[in-house]
């Protein structure tokens, strides 16, 4: 029995049975160079192009991120230190607060990083907080925090000014 095989624009007669591997060996026989740099420079384009966009494009984490920040900013409430200290201030409360870093208990005392617990000074009142922001503050530097009050105040965004 005479087999007809059509590869490449070319009919191949054969009287055998046939493999995959070598209808791929016609197929790769009969293919010329400038077919072959054509597919190459078309797939490394499509890789160029494919990876470039992947990387143009901004994480989904960011952004889910930076719309958290904005709706934390906009629940957050200042409360004066006497509402503090009178437990006036409900728990689980998102705060603002404002003033200096006046000392955190990193290693090497000066860089506060996610993580840390730090003291921070709001008009002559000192409060912990604890550092749930990749954002790093200095000793000494003047801060927003924005965060959720638990006698304590972990931080949820931190900006400098």
């Amino acid at each position: 029995m005479i087999k007809v095989v059509f590869v490449n624009d070319k009919y191949h007669f054969i009287n055998r049975p046939i493999e995959g591997s070598e209808i791929q060996n016609m197929i790769i026989r009969n293919l010329n160079k400038s077919k072959i740099i054509i597919i190459l420079f078309i797939i490394v384009i499509s890789v160029i192009f494919f990876y470039g966009c992947a990387k143009a494009r901004p994480s989904t984490k960011d952004n889910k991120q930076n719309i958290l920040s904005e709706e934390l900013k906009k629940k957050a409430k200042v409360y004066k230190n006497e509402e503090y200290q009178n437990g006036e201030v409900p728990l689980e409360t998102y705060i603002k607060m404002e003033d200096k870093i006046l000392q955190t208990n990193n290693k090497d005392k000066k860089i506060v990083y996610k993580g840390d617990r730090f003291i921070l000074e709001n008009n002559g009142v000192k409060y912990q907080v604890f550092s749930g922001t990749n954002t790093t503050g200095n000793v000494d530097d003047q801060i927003i925090i924005y965060g959720t009050y638990y006698v304590f105040i972990k931080s949820d965004v931190i900006e400098k000014y």
